[in-house]
């Protein structure tokens, strides 16, 4: 069996272990002759926030130091002014700079002489990973993710072990208990296992586990969700109540990676290294124990002794066990909740968002002598922002619109809403649908965030001058349907940006001639192409072409319902997961 030791060091918010060496990161002169040694074994500490990512610098004479890398750039080079500065004259003033984005740390070459390698090779910019090897002149800096890293007062450690102190045993083993044991178990169920709030179930926990277990000292972790990282919400130490607890590295793997539960009993006095941590601390015996529901494994649960009292045995490590297993079902049941809390929300907000949604929509389209207009909204398994809108704006002419705004749920509907403002607002005074998307993309462009943006078609049919004037926000084309010839011509527009992405964009201004002869615009949404059959293969343009060129005759609402009909047709069971949206009009 492997013997875990615990290291004594305790540390402040953020720092790196280290025992003489300089403080890094903050504009010290990194120097071959001058730079003390980071102290072995150093650990990962924090309150708050945790210093997860860490730089190892090997300098010229062998000797290694430790940086901590945070939420800023780190500026590394030979300025004095660097966050990291090298006495290295192969390096450049600002060599590189490492920086914290969404995908994780990257290094970014500043423009260097020499350049910057990772893993032996130049880059320019690099996604670290963890074991990452970055050589800067003739300085080597190894970086370090810690996917152990830790919230509250609780310190990772690295040490050798010993096979003498700590058993291990495998999740398949099968826990042993004495009658009273598991009548407590089955007792305790009901407080560890009702629904409740988070943190009052893991206090729960932990006063249980120190009422029938005697700690002294003891630890919640939970893996943060979707990632490998620790945090510990419930730390106690009865002992020295401001003080944290120092946990190896090789217990808290053993329990997270493989499911195994440890136990520490101590030994006698003359087998034990003097120099190790747990002997240092005055643990007497100790105890960890995985959280796990199936193959899921939650976090971990520690407790120790510091007193003269028995050690810990077989029985109790599998008693505490047990406490860990109720423990789980607790916090899957948590989880559970939330999750339908989340969905009630989701539920109602898109409710909301489907009734904001339709409230948009005219009430009624236009359906006289020469011009018929007809739209279908079908909803898919999300609220999109889909609009359309036909405004009249004088004798024999129409605004006639359809949008598709980007994301879903409340915030897509509320931006379709404010868009429908300024359409309402500015299209009935103007005869440019170029200009006025112009005006629309500077008021969206300057009233919302980065990546959100609007598709939109504007057409502006005046059959007194016998015109159809369009322009296009990065919206598909619509198709012209004639009698002849019979194929679908898809309206020749120059590309532009989406409303809101760029302030400056000039879109583009097509004019057709309405002729005598019944002319159809077909207008849609990416839903229609977009829609996808159990197979996830797209209905597509080709088979929208032909079913268009099939049924060119047919009036607006008839069109759209053969459209719909063969779009069903093609996805068969599967499910619509975004919107459909066509704005048909026939003129003549």
């Amino acid at each position: 069996m492997e013997r875990v030791f615990l290291h004594p060091m305790r540390m402040e918010y953020g720092e790196i272990a280290r025992a003489e060496s300089p403080r890094l990161g903050t504009r010290k002169r990194l120097s071959a002759g001058k730079a003390g040694t980071a102290r072995p074994g150093s650990a990962h500490h924090s309150k708050g926030k945790s210093a997860v990512a860490e730089l190892t610098i090997t300098l010229s004479d062998g000797r290694t130091l430790r940086h901590a890398l945070g939420p800023e750039a780190t500026v590394v080079g030979r300025d004095a002014g660097c966050d990291l500065t090298l006495d290295d004259p192969s390096a450049s003033r600002r060599h590189a700079r490492i920086l914290s984005t969404p995908k994780g740390f990257v290094v970014e070459d500043l423009g260097s002489k020499n350049g910057t390698l990772v893993n032996e090779r130049s880059v320019s910019m690099h996604v670290l990973r963890d074991g990452d090897r970055l050589t800067i002149g003739s300085t080597t800096l190894v970086f370090r993710h810690d996917r152990l890293a830790t919230a509250g007062s609780v310190t990772i450690a690295d040490e050798p072990t010993s096979t003498r102190a700590t058993r291990y045993i495998g999740k398949d083993q099968q826990l042993s208990l004495s009658r009273q044991r598991l009548q407590l178990i089955y007792g305790l169920s009901h407080r560890l296992t009702t629904l409740q709030d988070r943190d009052t179930l893991l206090h729960n926990a932990m006063d249980i586990c120190f009422e029938m277990l005697r700690f002294d000292r003891g630890a919640v972790g939970l893996r943060r969700s979707g990632t490998r990282e620790l945090e510990w919400p419930v730390v106690r130490n009865l002992r020295h109540a401001e003080s944290g607890l120092t946990l190896s590295r090789t217990l808290l793997t053993r329990a997270l990676e493989h499911g195994e539960r440890a136990i520490y009993t101590g030994e006698p006095q003359a087998d034990r290294d003097p120099t190790v941590s747990m002997v240092q601390q005055g643990i007497r015996s100790a105890m960890c124990v995985p959280l796990m529901h199936g193959d899921e494994i939650l976090g971990v649960l520690y407790g120790d002794r510091l007193s003269a009292a028995a050690p810990y045995t077989q029985e109790d490590i599998d008693f505490f066990a047990g406490i860990a297993q109720q423990l789980s079902v607790g916090l899957i049941n948590h989880r559970l909740m939330q999750d339908h809390e989340r969905m009630v929300r989701m539920t109602h907000e898109l409710s909301m968002a489907r009734r904001i949604q339709t409230g948009l929509f005219p009430t009624s389209l236009p359906d006289e002598p020469g011009f018929q207009v007809a739209a279908l909204n079908e909803p898919g398994q999300r609220v999109s922002g889909d609009y359309y809108d036909v405004i009249p704006c004088g004798d024999d002419c129409w605004w006639c619109l359809i949008a598709d705004v980007t994301g879903e749920g409340m915030a897509a509907s509320l931006l379709t809403a404010n868009l429908q403002a300024a359409v309402r607002v500015t299209a009935p005074g103007s005869d440019d649908p170029a200009a006025l998307l112009a005006r629309w993309n500077a008021l969206i462009h300057d009233n919302t965030d980065d990546g959100t943006f609007i598709t939109c078609l504007l057409m502006l049919v005046n059959r007194g001058a016998g015109k159809l004037r369009v322009s296009s926000a990065g919206h598909p084309a619509p198709f012209l349907l004639r009698e002849d010839p019979p194929e679908p011509e898809e309206l020749t527009l120059e590309p532009a940006f989406p409303l809101g992405i760029a302030e400056d964009t000039v879109f583009p201004l097509a004019e057709v001639d309405l002729p005598p002869a019944p002319l159809t615009v077909f207008a849609y949404t990416d839903g229609v192409v977009e829609a996808m059959d159990a197979e996830r293969h797209p209905y597509g343009r080709e088979r929208l072409v032909a079913r268009l060129r099939e049924h060119r005759s047919a009036r607006p609402e008839a069109l759209i319902r053969r459209i719909r009909k063969d779009v069903s047709r093609f996805v068969g069971d599967a499910p619509q997961s975004d919107d459909l949206t066509i704005l048909c009009a026939r003129m003549g």
